[in-house]
């Protein structure tokens, strides 16, 4: 179950980068030309590469929990978290790239 949650969010962060620099370049974005375009997309296009770091340190979170806690709670707390964070990269890439638009 980690390992699914940890390539969705990954998976999210792909496909986001991927759109958001996409939505720019059809725009006409250009680094001197920035200041035309909402600043989140723009920094999310930038330097969302810096959020591939998330996936990883919850699946080290997510190991943590599973192998030094003892019964259900563990679980569920590596898995919720794991959903919720997937759920905001989601969300932060779909309002960068609904900005654009």
């Amino acid at each position: 179950m980690i390992l699914s949650i940890a390539l969705t969010q990954f998976v999210f962060i792909s496909l986001g980068i991927l759109s958001v620099n996409v939505l720019l370049k059809a725009g006409g974005y250009a680094a001197n030309v920035a200041e035309r375009f909402p600043a989140f997309p723009v920094w999310m296009a930038t330097h969302g590469l810096w959020l591939f770091a998330l996936p990883l340190a919850w699946v080290a979170f997510a190991g943590f929990c599973l192998h030094f806690g003892r019964g259900p709670f563990p679980q569920i707390l590596a898995r919720t978290t794991g959903v919720a964070l997937a759920m905001a990269i989601f969300a932060a890439y779909f309002t960068a790239a609904y900005l654009l638009f």
